[in-house]
C-alpha cells in the first residue's frame, strides 16, 4: 500500500531494456486508464543503471504530504538510488514497512 499520491498513466517513450517491478491500478473513475501503470522500473543504459519513481508527490501548500512520509517510497526510494549507485541493495526492508492492507507512515518527520 501506498499513501495517496498522484498516478501517473500513458508513460511514453520506447520501453527497451527496462525492467517493470511495480504497478499501481489506474481506477477508471475519473482519468483513469483502467489498466495497472508502472510506478517502479528499472533501465539499463549503456554501461548505466537508472531507477525510476513515479511516487512521492508534494502538494504545493504544504511541506509535507503522505506520498513522501510514506514508508513504501522512502525505502524504495533509498533502496532504488543505492541500486543505481552500486549495483546492488544492502539496505533491509524494514520492520515498518507497508502491508498490503495498510499504509505507514514515518512518525519522525516534520509535520509542518
Amino acid at each position: 500500500m501506498h499513501a495517496k499520491d498522484e498516478l501517473y498513466g500513458k508513460l511514453r517513450g520506447p520501453a527497451k531494456n527496462l525492467t517493470i517491478l511495480a504497478t499501481a491500478y489506474s481506477e477508471p473513475k475519473g482519468v483513469g486508464t483502467g489498466q495497472h501503470e508502472p510506478v517502479l522500473f528499472t533501465v539499463n543504459y549503456g554501461k548505466g543503471r537508472v531507477f525510476h519513481t513515479t511516487m512521492g508527490h508534494v502538494h504545493f501548500k504544504k511541506p509535507f504530504s503522505p506520498a513522501i512520509e510514506c514508508v513504501g517510497f522512502i525505502v524504495t526510494f533509498q533502496r532504488g538510488a543505492e541500486w543505481a549507485a552500486t549495483g546492488k541493495v544492502t539496505q533491509k526492508v524494514p520492520d515498518d514497512f507497508p502491508t498490503e492492507t495498510e499504509v505507514r507512515t514515518r512518525k519522525s518527520l516534520p509535520t509542518e
